[in-house]
């Protein structure tokens, strides 16, 4: 019993401290819901909080004693981040009348509402199978048109769309040297907006490993589904056609890595997978937080 008060104890100062890298206090149900290789009911993680010398209550949010000042961060964010949700969802309808989507999702700060004002919004995708190139070239051609692509080197990109990563239906399961703490939370906080054919929760399905890190984890959601009278249009099924011809695939890759080889850098490019700095920002978020370990769980 003391044994595994001592790993719920050290579960929550890991939650805590992985959050803290994003200055993002949690709430209770928010410590469950993420709560480090660890499982535990509402009523006990109730009363181990309160038995936690380095973490602070104020209003609703827990955090560490000398973080408190993020906590009206925090607050300041989701007022930002509810504005950018709401034009987000307007987008994401535009682009789901793309026939080859099979997924819109949102990532990043906005899925924990969490961004400041000039923030842009990360959106992750999954493609039908064998048209990924042709389903971004579409992406792209519509965000051009409506003046909301995140460009390179861009200095504006407050609510700008970041198409910062897009899987091929044939890959939606993370291969094992992608398999840690930091993708099972990007994969938990993933807001799915619209799915055709139960997507999403073929994505989970296919990435169920994320339990060994975050074993509270629920499949709760509920999401969009086709536009019914676009979806049965003539226009629909000619878009569908021509954009799973594998010749207009191998033609939109074509163009698309010309204009990228010039700037690749650490992005993950193939045929069914593109990743834009995953590995910067994940290795990073990692080292953050080993170093916060090594501080909070030897002074508690």
């Amino acid at each position: 019993m003391n044994g595994a008060k001592i790993n719920l104890k050290e579960s929550i100062i890991k939650t805590l401290a992985y959050s803290d890298i994003f200055d993002y206090p949690l709430a209770e149900n928010e410590i469950r819901k993420f709560l480090i290789e660890c499982s535990a009911k509402k009523i006990t993680l109730k009363k181990e909080l309160k038995n936690i010398s380095v973490i602070s209550k104020k209003n609703k949010f827990y955090c560490f004693k000398n973080r408190t000042e993020i906590i009206n961060k925090r607050m300041d964010r989701e007022k930002e981040s509810l504005l950018k949700f709401k034009f987000a969802k307007k987008i994401i309808f535009k682009l789901s009348l793309i026939p080859t989507v099979q997924l819109i999702g949102i990532s990043g700060a906005l899925s924990m509402n969490n961004c400041e004002k000039d923030d842009d919004i990360d959106l992750f995708i999954i493609t039908s199978k064998k048209t990924l190139w042709t389903t971004r070239l579409f992406l792209i051609f519509l965000l051009e048109i409506m003046g909301k692509r995140r460009k390179r080197l861009e200095e504006d990109t407050k609510d700008k769309i970041c198409l910062n990563f897009l899987i091929d239906e044939s890959s939606i399961g993370f291969i094992k040297k992608r398999q840690d703490l930091y993708t099972a939370h990007e994969i938990i906080q993933l807001i799915p907006i619209f799915e055709r054919n139960n997507m999403y929760k073929k994505f989970i399905n296919s990435n169920y490993w994320i339990k060994n890190f975050l074993p509270n984890f629920e499949f709760k959601r509920k999401i969009k589904h086709d536009n019914k009278s676009f979806i049965n249009s003539l226009l629909f099924y000619i878009l569908y056609f021509i954009m799973r011809f594998p010749s207009f695939e191998w033609f939109a890759k074509i163009i698309q890595f010309q204009f990228m080889k010039k700037h690749i850098t650490k992005e993950i490019i193939s045929n069914n997978f593109l990743a834009f700095h995953p590995n910067d920002q994940r290795k990073k978020t990692l080292d953050l937080f080993n170093k916060k370990l090594k501080i909070y769980l030897n002074t508690n």
